[in-house]
């Protein structure tokens, strides 16, 4: 018997209506869960690699106060073996201001680190070293200011200092070690999360088009903002955050780099230490803010007379440095010197009209020359500075190594 179609055909579309409505409403419901879940997860990751980066950039913040404590050390160190050696009251200014910058630095460590357990019991051990370390400078320096230098040089004899030295790097290797730990580990987090989170994406990808899209800007988002990160890390590691120029750490790496390029005289080197004379009274009168933008300024007027091929850097308050190779004689250092000293004089005129006597010592290193290695370069131009300075001001002098490489000598060069 034959059944008509017109009765039962109604009824089968009306079923396949609504399971495919049905199919549709799970789908959009899948689809639904499926975003709020990747939503969810994409916003716990981010949470993540936020506190993650924040790690990263807290660990780069204390690994470059801890080296800049040794270095400050160092430099109190320094001045006080020349004001023991030579009695000259230039050397207590490096002295002071290392001191300076070392108790500085721990209160920021002491900021920094006051809620890490581990962090704190290395700072425990380092604190009573460390005083004692600037104790034992101190009590040198005054004995020797008393007239009992050869007292001073027997406790430097005693090697106390030497071996506290010994200890503070210990320590600080410690406490680098947790830290350099710590951000490898958060920048391998942020790589693995990065690389899951862009998977996960992929998966739901397959059933949003949509979805895709707004993964991969995400994607390229996150790993565009992850580079310009890590590229700007490694900027201001190499930089001075006031002027933009090269601080102390990039003209070590430069001149490590010479001295491995320039191994055996092939090519001629200098480096002129500059150091502003007057500087202080503008930050005594106008404040540190003033004093901030004249550095700023300077920095400016200072580049516009320096080769684009050459190094200009700034290695502490008032102090900047010219790297410079493949110069023709003495005669262009001394060039080189003066219009840097009239560009100190026109900024002072420009910025102060005469108020301040502001202006610039140099001391002037060669290599192959004057020293035998590129790496005694600073020690040589900053002998001859202070002696510039001692002189009078907005001279520059030229240093000569002695035979036995272990002293500096200024020479008869004059402005």
């Amino acid at each position: 018997m034959l059944i008509c179609p017109e009765k039962t055909l109604p009824a089968r579309l009306f079923r396949s209506a609504r399971h495919d409505r049905n199919r549709f409403v799970a789908l959009y419901a899948l689809l639904l869960t499926g975003l709020l879940l990747a939503a969810a997860a994409f916003v716990w990751e981010a949470r993540i690699i936020v506190q993650a980066g924040a790690t990263e950039e807290q660990a780069f913040t204390i690994l470059g106060i801890t080296n800049h404590v040794l270095d400050d050390l160092q430099d109190a160190e320094t001045g006080q073996r020349g004001y023991l050696l030579t009695g000259s009251t230039a050397y207590l200014r490096p002295y002071d201001r290392g001191v300076r910058d070392v108790e500085d630095a721990a209160r920021q460590l002491d900021r920094l680190l006051a809620g890490d357990a581990a962090s704190q019991a290395v700072l425990q051990r380092i604190a009573p070293v460390r005083d004692r370390k600037l104790a034992e400078l101190a009590r040198t320096i005054d004995l020797t200011r008393g007239g009992d230098w050869r007292e001073a040089i027997a406790l430097v004899n005693t090697d106390e200092g030497k071996r506290d030295m010994e200890k503070l790097r210990m320590e600080f290797d410690t406490l680098r070690g947790i830290w350099d730990a710590r951000r490898r580990t958060a920048a391998a987090d942020i790589r693995t999360r990065v690389v899951f989170g862009a998977s996960a994406l992929g998966i739901f990808a397959v059933f949003v088009g949509g979805l895709l899209a707004y993964a991969l800007v995400v994607q390229q988002r996150a790993f565009a903002n992850i580079s310009a990160y890590s590229e700007a890390m490694d900027r201001e590691a190499g930089c001075d955050p006031l002027t933009g120029l090269p601080n102390r750490r990039r003209l070590l790496a430069e001149i490590d780099a010479a001295a491995s390029r320039l191994d055996g005289g092939a090519c001629k080197v200098a480096l002129l230490f500059l150091d502003i004379d007057g500087f202080k009274s503008v930050n005594d009168v106008l404040g540190h803010s003033a004093g901030d933008a004249f550095l700023r300024r300077l920095a400016k007027w200072l580049s516009a007379v320096v080769r684009r091929e050459d190094l200009l850097g700034r290695v502490g308050g008032d102090e900047f440095v010219v790297l410079l190779s493949d110069y023709g004689d003495d005669e262009d250092l001394r060039q080189l010197a003066r219009r840097l000293i009239a560009q100190v004089h026109a900024l002072s005129e420009a910025e102060f009209g005469g108020r301040f006597q502001i202006g610039l010592s140099i001391g002037i290193a060669t290599y192959p020359d004057r020293v035998k290695n590129v790496r005694q370069l600073i020690d040589a131009a900053d002998a001859a500075m202070y002696a510039a300075k001692s002189e009078r001001a907005s001279a520059f002098r030229f240093a000569s190594v002695t035979a036995n490489d272990s002293e500096y000598n200024v020479s008869a060069s004059k402005r």
